[in-house]
Protein backbone atom coordinates (compact mmCIF):
# COMPACT_ATOMS: atom_id res chain seq x y z
CA UNK A 1 0.00 0.00 0.00
CA UNK A 2 2.83 2.51 0.75
CA UNK A 3 4.43 1.49 -2.21
CA UNK A 4 1.47 2.34 -4.23
CA UNK A 5 0.72 5.52 -3.17
CA UNK A 6 4.29 6.81 -2.97
CA UNK A 7 4.46 5.89 -7.12
CA UNK A 8 0.84 7.74 -7.99
CA UNK A 9 2.04 10.93 -5.65
CA UNK A 10 5.48 10.51 -7.60
CA UNK A 11 3.16 10.86 -10.65
CA UNK A 12 1.04 13.41 -9.47
CA UNK A 13 4.17 15.66 -8.29
CA UNK A 14 5.75 15.48 -10.94
CA UNK A 15 2.94 16.57 -13.31
CA UNK A 16 2.34 13.22 -15.50
CA UNK A 17 -0.87 12.47 -14.05
CA UNK A 18 -1.78 11.20 -17.54
CA UNK A 19 -0.93 7.86 -15.79
CA UNK A 20 -2.98 8.69 -12.53
CA UNK A 21 -6.43 7.29 -14.06
CA UNK A 22 -5.17 4.10 -14.98
CA UNK A 23 -2.98 3.15 -12.47
CA UNK A 24 -4.89 3.60 -9.99
CA UNK A 25 -7.93 2.02 -11.72
CA UNK A 26 -5.48 -0.83 -11.55
CA UNK A 27 -4.44 -1.28 -8.03
CA UNK A 28 -7.55 -0.44 -6.43
CA UNK A 29 -9.53 -3.16 -8.36
CA UNK A 30 -6.61 -5.76 -7.55
CA UNK A 31 -6.89 -4.48 -3.78
CA UNK A 32 -10.66 -4.75 -4.08
CA UNK A 33 -10.22 -8.44 -5.87
CA UNK A 34 -8.31 -9.42 -2.52
CA UNK A 35 -10.71 -7.70 0.19
CA UNK A 36 -9.45 -4.33 0.83
CA UNK A 37 -11.44 -2.21 0.19
CA UNK A 38 -10.74 0.65 2.85
CA UNK A 39 -7.00 0.71 2.09
CA UNK A 40 -8.66 1.00 -2.27
CA UNK A 41 -10.91 3.70 -0.22
CA UNK A 42 -7.64 5.36 1.28
CA UNK A 43 -5.65 5.11 -1.64
CA UNK A 44 -8.27 6.98 -4.06
CA UNK A 45 -8.58 9.74 -1.20
CA UNK A 46 -4.88 10.24 -1.16
CA UNK A 47 -4.84 10.78 -4.97
CA UNK A 48 -7.63 12.86 -4.73
CA UNK A 49 -5.96 15.02 -2.06
CA UNK A 50 -2.42 15.42 -4.10
CA UNK A 51 -4.74 16.21 -7.18
CA UNK A 52 -6.23 19.34 -5.30
CA UNK A 53 -3.51 20.12 -3.72
CA UNK A 54 -2.67 21.42 -7.78
CA UNK A 55 -5.71 22.85 -8.59
CA UNK A 56 -6.86 19.37 -10.17
CA UNK A 57 -9.41 16.39 -10.03
CA UNK A 58 -9.32 12.73 -10.56
CA UNK A 59 -12.65 13.52 -12.92
CA UNK A 60 -10.88 16.08 -14.41
CA UNK A 61 -7.95 14.17 -15.14
CA UNK A 62 -9.66 11.35 -16.09
CA UNK A 63 -11.76 13.53 -18.69
CA UNK A 64 -8.83 15.24 -20.07
CA UNK A 65 -6.85 11.54 -20.65
CA UNK A 66 -10.23 10.10 -22.36
CA UNK A 67 -10.30 13.78 -24.44
CA UNK A 68 -6.99 13.26 -25.53
CA UNK A 69 -6.88 9.53 -26.17
CA UNK A 70 -9.78 9.93 -28.80
CA UNK A 71 -7.59 12.06 -31.32
CA UNK A 72 -5.71 10.35 -33.86
CA UNK A 73 -2.37 8.45 -33.01
CA UNK A 74 -0.08 6.72 -35.04
CA UNK A 75 0.83 2.60 -34.57
CA UNK A 76 3.45 2.08 -31.82
CA UNK A 77 5.48 -0.88 -32.06
CA UNK A 78 5.21 -4.02 -30.06
CA UNK A 79 7.62 -3.47 -27.93
CA UNK A 80 10.12 -0.60 -26.38
CA UNK A 81 13.12 -0.06 -28.61
CA UNK A 82 15.32 0.81 -25.16
CA UNK A 83 14.18 -2.07 -22.66
CA UNK A 84 12.04 -4.66 -25.01
CA UNK A 85 8.97 -3.64 -22.94
CA UNK A 86 5.58 -4.20 -24.32
CA UNK A 87 4.22 -0.91 -25.54
CA UNK A 88 0.41 -0.70 -24.78
CA UNK A 89 -1.12 2.45 -26.54
CA UNK A 90 -3.33 3.39 -23.27
CA UNK A 91 -0.85 2.66 -21.33
CA UNK A 92 1.99 4.88 -22.28
CA UNK A 93 2.45 9.02 -22.29
CA UNK A 94 1.77 10.30 -25.57
CA UNK A 95 3.89 13.66 -26.14
CA UNK A 96 2.18 14.09 -29.64
CA UNK A 97 0.33 12.10 -31.90
CA UNK A 98 3.80 10.08 -33.18
CA UNK A 99 6.09 10.53 -29.94
CA UNK A 100 5.25 8.23 -27.12
CA UNK A 101 7.27 7.10 -23.44
CA UNK A 102 7.99 3.92 -22.42
CA UNK A 103 6.74 3.39 -18.89
CA UNK A 104 9.42 1.30 -18.29
CA UNK A 105 12.49 2.88 -19.31
CA UNK A 106 11.35 6.33 -20.54
CA UNK A 107 12.82 6.29 -23.89
CA UNK A 108 11.05 7.79 -26.65
CA UNK A 109 9.00 5.51 -29.12
CA UNK A 110 8.21 6.62 -32.61
CA UNK A 111 4.85 5.59 -33.96
CA UNK A 112 4.46 5.23 -37.71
Amino acid sequence: MRRAKQALLLFVRSRRVGRVPHLLAHTTEALRNKGYHAEADGLEYAVEEGLGEMGLSLEGVTQRVAAEGSKQRGTLPAQCTGCGAPLVPDEVEWHDAHTAECPYCGTMVKAT
